[in-house]
């Protein structure tokens, strides 16, 4: 396989990336270990199924193991495990509520409705895929030979790394395979739902005409911050009548909590930075007094430094800035430091071993040799040698030890920042020092490495440093003394009254969150808080939580309160209080100022009104809400009361959602479309379709009486 034949090809390289991947696949198992919670055996449920966390977890390790594939990373960031959690969960909620409604009707896909779409190559789930030729395009008989390949395995007998690999494509597959037929069944069950629908001639003409006809408009209006609240006085009445009015806008379609939480960040004291300035003189009189025989690796570890020693040169593109600024302050074999480093809280010293010069981009080929013999290597590796200088073709001789040898450009940035040594040290230093058509053989642990240079391009100055950079950190005493001092102001005010009467006068931020959802997978935005998470979604309103340590150091104590739960449903008047009263509130300042526009038949009537903007807004569409920059905020009302009025005819005053207005068309204008009968009707049937299914997948899902209680677990 090609795509094997490449890996093979970077040699000893592979040892880096390989070695990332394990361990990336050793602690996904470890949650089968380690897992918290271990007694919770189920994470929500559908339509009153319940829902494993087993079955939850091995889904998302399959899907993790997908992303890692197609998206080349080992290793997944917090936000993108985050990600991938509610996307595996989205999935499976959508299969379920989608299988329960396709069994009921009987609606099934079949493999040979699969295999056509696979044969046909055109679904967009192919178009990205490892077996995609070298036209972009899904390569069917690509497919076909590496499943019969996949087949024919003999695991005894293939290196793991191989072994991975295909296994890695195998599962790939199996993912876009399951994608293929999950859109199938759902394309079905839409196009059966939608297949009624229908348009007629008139709203097919009052489409089109909404959409084309457009008009600068001038508009006059007066904010409702123009009138003061207190002069306004809402009833009960006033508040039954705006949560019927928007009583559609208050679906909550899971439980959400109104927080408070107060999160007290730790940071490092000025004794904690006088202490770690004192141990970098120490460290930096180490660095200066070490000889050419130091283990410059140990030093580095030992000294906690945040860059790792490299056996290979590195450019100054892989470096950290600040040290980048200080090279040229430094000559042969010098030490610069200690120093402080604004930008990322850090002291820091450096030595400059050694600099030279070297390419930032190299073309090369190789040939592995691994007998399991090193007489066996030198022997073979040697006539090889010998055959090229020759004039022997190299990827004629790599065929025939099963390899390649095509070539493979190597670019610099993409192994320097890692910390290199032993074999990898070993063979990337051969390779940055040889020429344009040189030939090396190279003896590593393992077996023996024919190098062939094929290109070089962009020549770099490239430096041998030991750096310590070591992050300014807070002390076992600084964080005692914030959580003390937390601790007491907690035990003095035991309630969530108590937290917001007397927050404002201590040195703590009470802060409040409305509709906290469990989904969020932290709180205010504060790393490995899940722990506080939990507690939220376990507790009663009124609660005051512990103190929970957050961050990904540590470094953040919070402690957090249930203010009110929000279950699934319509919110009712009074949760909904608030946002309620403000729109009865405009709804009273619109009856209050209409009368301000009386006797006006035209905005320039209205210019010296007391209160009164105006706005030029060119081509008004009905479809498009309208920017007002008097206000910098968009009315998505004034498209369709200017769509309908006549040339200079003044509007009646109009209630927006930020001021009252009247509006005036002054110049009607069209796109220069003509009118297609046809294309208008499919094009409105196509809307009602993306409309009908958004809106039934979201009616099925209310109906499935979804619990997401991933929270518990993870």
């Amino acid at each position: 396989m090609a795509t094997l034949q490449k890996i093979r090809s970077k040699g000893p390289l592979l040892l880096i990336v390989i070695g990332l991947a394990m361990l990336a696949f050793i602690l996904g198992d470890a949650w089968k270990i380690i897992r918290p919670n271990q007694g919770v055996q189920y994470i929500g449920s559908i339509d009153g199924k319940k829902v494993s966390a087993m079955d939850f977890q091995n889904e998302l390790e399959n899907y993790s193991e997908v992303v890692r594939f197609s998206s080349g990373l080992q290793d997944l960031t917090e936000e993108q495990n985050n990600q991938i959690k509610d996307e595996v969960w989205s999935v499976m909620v959508r299969r379920a509520i989608l299988q329960k409604e396709t069994d009921a009707i009987g609606l099934t896909v079949t493999e040979a409705e699969v295999r056509d779409v696979i044969e046909k190559g055109t679904d967009p789930v192919l178009q990205n895929t490892p077996f995609n030729g070298s036209d972009g395009k899904f390569d069917l008989d690509y497919l076909k030979t590496f499943l019969a390949v996949y087949k024919d395995l003999d695991p005894s007998v293939m290196s793991v790394q191989d072994m991975r690999q295909y296994d890695a494509m195998y599962k790939y597959w199996l993912y876009i395979e399951d994608n293929i037929k999950s859109n199938l069944l759902y394309s079905k069950y839409i196009s059966l739902v939608t297949a009624g629908l229908i348009s007629n001639p008139v709203v097919a003409k009052d489409s089109y005409e909404t959409r084309v006809m457009r008009s600068d408009v001038v508009l006059a209006s007066i904010p409702y911050s123009r009138v003061s609240d207190s002069t306004v006085t809402v009833t009960t009445a006033d508040m039954k009548k705006a949560y019927a009015d928007n009583k559609e806008l208050l679906f909550n379609y899971s439980e959400n909590r109104d927080i408070y939480y107060i999160d007290a960040e730790i940071l490092p004291s000025d004794a904690d930075r006088k202490a770690l300035l004192a141990e970098m003189n120490e460290l930096t009189t180490q660095l200066t007094e070490a000889d050419a025989e130091t283990d410059f690796g140990a030093l580095l570890r030992r000294a906690g430094s945040d860059i790792s020693f490299s056996e290979v040169p590195r450019s100054a593109a892989v470096l950290p800035e600040d040290v980048v600024e200080r090279l040229d302050s430094v000559g042969a074999d010098g030490v610069f430091g200690p120093y402080y480093n604004l930008a990322d809280d850090t002291y820091n010293s450096f030595r400059v071993l050694s600099k030279e010069s070297g390419y930032d981009s190299i073309q090369f080929s190789v040939i592995q040799i691994a007998t399991g013999k090193e007489d066996e290597d030198i022997r073979i590796s040697d006539s090889i040698v010998n055959a090229l200088k020759r004039g022997g073709s190299f990827t004629e001789i790599a065929a025939r030890y099963s390899q390649s040898g095509e070539s493979d450009w190597l670019v610099s940035e993409a192994y320097e920042p890692a910390s290199i040594s032993g074999d990898n040290a070993v063979y990337l230093n051969k390779v940055n020092s040889m020429k344009k058509d040189e030939i090396a053989n190279v003896r590593l642990t393992g077996g023996n490495l024919i190098i062939k240079v094929d290109d070089v391009r962009n020549k770099v100055d490239k430096y041998n440093l030991a750096v310590i950079k070591r992050q300014v950190e807070f002390s076992d005493e600084t964080s005692n003394n914030v959580y003390n001092a937390l601790s007491q102001f907690v035990a003095a005010n035991k309630t969530l009254d108590d937290l917001k009467e007397n927050a404002e006068d201590s040195d703590f931020r009470l802060l409040y969150y409305p509709s906290f959802e469990s989904y969020s997978y932290n709180v205010g935005g504060v790393p490995r808080s899940h722990e506080a998470l939990r507690w939220l979604f376990e507790a009663n309103e009124g609660e005051v939580s512990r103190i929970f340590e957050a961050g990904q150091a540590n470094e953040h104590l919070m402690v957090v309160a249930v203010d009110k739960i929000h279950p699934q449903g319509y919110r009712s008047i009074k949760d909904a209080g608030s946002a309620l009263r403000r729109k009865a509130i405009n709804e009273k300042k619109f009856e209050s100022l209409k009368s301000r526009f009386d006797g006006a038949s035209s905005v320039a009537e209205l210019r010296n009104t007391p209160g009164v903007s105006i706005d030029t807004i060119q081509y008004v569409n009905f479809n498009n809400s309208a920017y007002l920059s008097s206000y910098a905020s968009n009315e998505s009302t004034v498209g369709p009361t200017v769509s309908k009025l006549a040339r200079d005819v003044l509007s009646k005053p109009m209630q927006g959602e930020n001021c009252i207005y009247v509006a005036q068309k002054i110049s009607p204008d069209s796109y220069p479309t003509e009118y297609d009968a046809e294309a208008e009707t499919a094009r409105l049937n196509s809307i009602s379709s993306r409309q009908i299914a958004n809106s039934l997948l979201q009616e099925l899902y209310f109906q499935a009486h979804i619990e997401d209680t991933r929270y518990k677990v993870f």
